[in-house]
């Protein structure tokens, strides 16, 4: 990749004073995943944070699961249940962070239904800016492992670039951290799809690097600032799953703002275990194949509308790939959410 990362001296990021961050990790049907997550939280060293994991209406008992997992771990782990405007919040008090680690509050808020991703991020984000003097929030897929630092340096990159409302993290393999899964994504406006980089040319060598030069960063780790969301507003949630993200930097755009990677920010991610798929075409769920045709077509028609037909077009070359395959019910669905999106319910 011919990349453009902008730098400032290598020394190490200093810890952001002032207001705490929201840190919200988003489980559905993944409890273990989100404990392996929150135990990386723990160790976490930046400003004050709290973390707060949104349940959607999970249904292996995920909220049970945690707390008995965590009492386990720390017998002196106690869940006091408050309600908020309706909600249920459950405060875990008594898991302390690990030496160094600026780890505040846990809360759990289990939803009756499953608002998908950007429904539960904004319904946190709302709760939190009500409850918490936050400065900004570390959105996280709950199959993702922190490293210590990754927090500081996102908030690092935030501060230096006021332009920057939305930063990401470089994603590691999980099995193989040492491979880079993901810096960020360029996306394809004529296809309406995008792909993830993999590499950058300079800049990486310097504990600050700031990456300027990507259409999005990946969703599965995402900084957001306090002042992003009060010119651009919350998510779009009306894409339920994916292309929340490419959204997201359209509208920041529009408003002077501009995506970018702490390329020193690091962290583990399983990819397509928090949606059930095994990364790649041949491991998409049909609920991720749902949601990526209607949102492409969704996406598209908000931000490139002269471009549908040609999107439109694309799709048959993905139901002819899926015939191909002998992929016979995935190639029906894409084929029916085609001609009649809105006719198909969600699998």
């Amino acid at each position: 990749m011919d990349g453009s990362a902008r730098t400032r001296s290598p020394t190490e990021p200093e810890r952001p004073q002032g207001a705490e961050v929201l840190v919200v990790v988003v489980n559905w049907n993944g409890w273990r995943d989100t404990l392996a997550c929150v135990q990386s939280l723990r160790a976490v060293a930046a400003a004050k944070f709290t973390v707060v994991i949104c349940d959607n209406a999970s249904s292996d008992s995920s909220i049970e699961h945690v707390i008995e997992s965590l009492r386990s771990a720390a017998p002196a782990v106690e869940a006091s249940v408050q309600w908020d405007e309706g909600q249920q919040v459950i405060k875990l008090m008594g898991l302390d962070p690990v030496a160094g680690a600026t780890l505040k509050d846990v809360y759990l808020l289990p939803f009756t239904t499953n608002l998908g991703y950007a429904g539960a991020i904004n319904r946190c984000i709302i709760w939190g800016r009500r409850r918490l003097q936050v400065g900004g929030y570390w959105l996280l897929n709950n199959d993702i492992k922190v490293a210590p630092d990754a927090l500081a340096h996102l908030m690092a990159a935030t501060q230096l670039y006021p332009e920057v409302g939305l930063c990401g993290s470089v994603l590691l393999e999980w099995d193989d951290p040492a491979r880079v899964q993901a810096i960020g994504g360029m996306f394809n406006h004529c296809l309406a799809v995008g792909r993830h980089v993999k590499t950058v040319a300079q800049g990486i060598d310097s504990p600050e690097s700031v990456l300027f030069h990507i259409d999005y960063p990946v969703g599965a780790s995402l900084f957001v600032t306090e002042r992003f969301l009060e010119k651009v507003g919350l998510m779009d949630d009306g894409y339920f799953l994916y292309y929340e993200e490419m959204d997201w930097c359209e509208r920041g755009r529009a408003k002077g703002f501009k995506p970018a990677v702490a390329l020193r920010s690091r962290v583990r991610h399983k990819e397509g275990a928090s949606t059930g798929s095994g990364g790649g075409v041949r491991g998409k769920s049909m609920l991720s194949e749902y949601y990526g045709v209607i949102n492409r077509l969704r996406y598209t028609r908000k931000f490139s509308p002269r471009l549908v037909p040609l999107v439109w077009l694309s799709l048959l070359l993905v139901v002819a790939e899926r015939v191909i395959h002998g992929e016979w019910a995935r190639a029906a669905l894409v084929l029916r959410l085609m001609l009649n999106p809105r006719s198909v319910a969600r699998p």
